[in-house]
């Protein structure tokens, strides 16, 4: 009876939360717990199997993808709206409330993820990375690891690892089945990392060597010390070729290869996208099905989302932390088209307080950028971003500073970078993101 009693009082919450005009992607799993604490116990057992994707960098659009993928061919709930926490999990049951799923595949946010397993147990656990984000909340990145790698109580969740990632390896001497993927060296590869993210053994803590870096700290490292290294890939991407809007790539397992292409730049999203074929692939997917899934797949709002306009091709990016940020730039850097770019930078506490990762970003990779006329700076710490964008040696006639008073407080820089060049990249934390859509709605 209690449980029933949630689910229609946080039915009517999400109403009541449309009605003004507010999407409710989490308040009704707040109130449905208010008054069942325990009711993701009782709900996931609609889910004959359940997938949970964590990590820093990625969830959404993992979670997103895979939701296309599994969705063809199953009935499947997901949290698609990044709500990420043990109410955004909730909610999907409240809001769709059918009585039978074949998959719940869920984002869940990395310092959620004790809360949930507290209630349910996935089949698998499919961890994009690992990088400092929001220091303020979870502290180092090795905080955030343990808690995700002491969540895993049962041995049979399989767990889906990027193989490039050092921070892999702490999950070594857990017993469940592990399966990696991994991302050959490629053109856009370095010998060197460009973003000052940790880099230090699991295993003995003296500092990693790399043959080369895919981006941030991921890629082929081994240890000089007691010889960790990568564990063998199960799901690999090679022979990646970028091809003005989307990336040409091999990808193979054990049994078979396969071409594909994926519409969304950033050597992030390869992995994004290899996580979710690894995913697909111990499920018995055919690589013909993925594929026409993967390459018909459309961007995630704030995810490298573009928008046409009469006058504008506009193209938003949400960036959270300097493993994200630098990667952003390099499809801005390889964009052959005149453009300018702008950077909006929040500090209120869903964008984290702590602005200093800024300087950890690679802005150097667009200093010298032939074809980008001006970079606009905006947000309440905007000036931040114009200060750092000096010491990465951008001009001072190519800054132009907006500081904002609040967050709704960037129709000015916004109008006036459309009116400046048809090709527009806008790139902002958290809470820049909607107030961002709701002006470019406006231009459509």
């Amino acid at each position: 009876m209690r449980t029933q009693l949630a689910l229609f009082i946080g039915k009517i919450s999400y109403l009541i939360a449309n009605m003004m005009g507010k999407k409710g992607t989490a308040f009704p799993g707040k109130i449905a717990m208010k008054i069942k604490p325990d009711i993701l116990k009782d709900l996931a057992i609609k889910c004959d199997k359940i997938a949970i994707i964590s990590g820093t960098n990625g969830k959404t659009t993992t979670t997103n993808l895979a939701n296309h993928v599994f969705g063809k061919n199953n009935i499947v709930l997901s949290n698609l709206n990044g709500s990420n926490m043990i109410q955004g999990v909730i909610s999907p049951f409240i809001i769709d409330n059918k009585k039978h799923y074949d998959w719940g595949i869920f984002e869940v946010d990395e310092g959620s993820i004790p809360f949930v397993t507290k209630y349910l147990t996935p089949d698998y656990l499919i961890i994009t990375n690992f990088f400092r984000d929001q220091l303020d909340r979870f502290g180092e990145v090795e905080n955030t690891i343990n808690l995700v790698h002491d969540s895993i109580k049962n041995e049979n969740t399989i767990l889906i690892l990027n193989g490039d990632d050092p921070s892999s390896l702490y999950f070594d001497d857990l017993k469940n089945p592990k399966r990696y993927f991994s991302q050959k060296e490629s053109f856009t590869s370095k010998d060197s990392q460009t973003v000052t993210e940790p880099s230090f053994c699991p295993k003995c803590e003296h500092k990693l060597s790399y043959n080369y870096i895919n981006y941030g700290n991921i890629g082929k490292f081994f240890c000089e010390n007691c010889g960790a290294t990568n564990n063998k890939s199960d799901y690999e991407i090679t022979n990646i070729k970028i091809e003005e809007d989307h990336y040409e790539f091999s990808v193979s397992d054990k049994k078979n290869t396969s071409k594909m292409k994926l519409n969304l730049l950033g050597t992030y999203n390869l992995y994004n996208a290899l996580a979710v074929i690894s995913f697909a692939r111990e499920n018995d997917y055919d690589f013909n099905e993925i594929k026409t899934q993967i390459e018909s797949f459309e961007n995630v709002d704030g995810r490298m989302e573009t928008t046409t306009t009469k006058d504008n091709e506009i193209v938003v990016v949400l960036s959270k932390n300097p493993v994200g940020l630098s990667e952003v730039l390099k499809p801005i850097k390889y964009d052959a088209e005149k453009k300018s770019i702008m950077f909006i930078l929040n500090d209120y506490a869903p964008d984290g307080r702590d602005i200093s990762w800024i300087w950890d970003a690679y802005f150097e990779e667009i200093n010298n950028m032939e074809n980008l006329n001006k970079i606009y700076c905006a947000g309440t710490r905007g000036e931040e971003i114009a200060l750092r964008l000096k010491y990465a040696n951008i001009p001072n006639e190519k800054i132009k500073i907006y500081p904002s008073k609040n967050r709704s407080d960037i129709e000015k820089p916004i109008n006036d970078i459309l009116k400046e060049n048809k090709k527009i990249y806008i790139v902002g934390t958290f809470t820049a993101i909607p107030e961002i859509r709701k002006i470019i709605l406006k231009k459509k």
